[in-house]
């Protein structure tokens, strides 16, 4: 971020001048957070490169940075001027780059669409090989979902906080192992989702019917979903901490997204740290 401002203002970039960012999603965030920040707002185009950052982080304006303390704590909206995705890129990636940006595409599926989950669920290996038409679709379906949804409520005041769904257990999974390459945001976020849809399905919230259509989604794709294979009991303070600190939280209470039904989310359902710690535990036992 300093180097990004520093530059900036050495080169005495003005407000009409455009800072251009390719690359992930964190370099489109940090490079969109230093554009709405230096002087008060100057010009922002992104071109995303990596699966995900073209199915989530570009679209939106939401920027932001990480801290010790927790994922994206310090950043602003900041709509970019020109969002550019070229398939082109995609090409270089490896597959589990792949993996996380279909992380967020499924999510958009479950939280608002069912026919697009059912799309995916039937198409899934030929849009993990990249194959075409399959990819294209997915992508600007997955986009669309969110469009839609930054449209009617682009602060996060209440609709798109749906958006949400599974990222408290992601970015604390994050923060825990130190935002680390052993877990990357994607895998992080379907670690979420499994444990969102598990949290679900044990208060009664989601019917085993829909439970069991995503875990077999994740079987069969073979999508991370066993939080044992990077976390164990030790870690449990920290990660409920980690959810605690959570900016969704507007109490002492931990605030979850949770799942009704495939395309259906229930915002704002609060819950103590020991209900939290309980179910994790729980999890880890498995």
């Amino acid at each position: 971020m300093n180097k990004i401002l520093n530059l900036l203002l050495k080169n005495n970039f003005q407000r009409n001048d455009c800072l251009i960012s390719i690359g992930g999603g964190i370099t489109g965030d940090v490079s969109g957070f230093a554009s709405s920040i230096y002087k008060r707002g100057m010009k922002f185009v992104n071109v995303p490169t990596t699966l995900l950052a073209q199915v989530d982080s570009s679209i939106g304006g939401k920027t932001g940075v990480n801290t010790a303390h927790g994922k994206n704590l310090i950043g602003s909206f900041y709509q970019p001027n020109l969002v550019v995705s070229d398939t082109n890129f995609l090409k270089t990636l490896p597959k589990r780059e792949i993996i996380c940006g279909y992380a967020e595409m499924l999510k958009h599926s479950l939280i608002l669409k069912s026919k697009n989950f059912t799309f995916l669920d039937k198409n899934a290996s030929k849009i993990l090989k990249m194959k075409s038409p399959f990819i294209e679709k997915s992508i600007i379906e997955s986009c669309k979902i969110k469009k839609k949804i930054v449209e009617l409520d682009e602060n996060e005041r209440n609709l798109r906080k749906i958006l949400n769904f599974g990222h408290t257990f992601a970015h604390a999974y994050e923060t825990t192992l130190n935002y680390s390459k052993k877990l990357n945001h994607g895998e992080a976020v379907l670690l979420g989702i499994t444990s969102a849809i598990n949290f679900s399905l044990k208060i009664k919230l989601l019917s085993k019917k829909d439970y069991f259509m995503i875990k077999n989604h994740f079987t069969k794709n073979n999508l991370p979903n066993n939080l044992n294979n990077y976390f164990s009991k030790k870690d449990l303070q920290k990660l409920v901490l980690f959810m605690k600190n959570d900016k969704k939280n507007t109490s002492n209470l931990i605030n979850l997204i949770l799942l009704k039904k495939i395309g259906n989310i229930k915002l704002n359902l609060n819950f103590t740290n020991r209900k939290i710690y309980d179910f994790l535990k729980l999890q880890l036992m498995n």
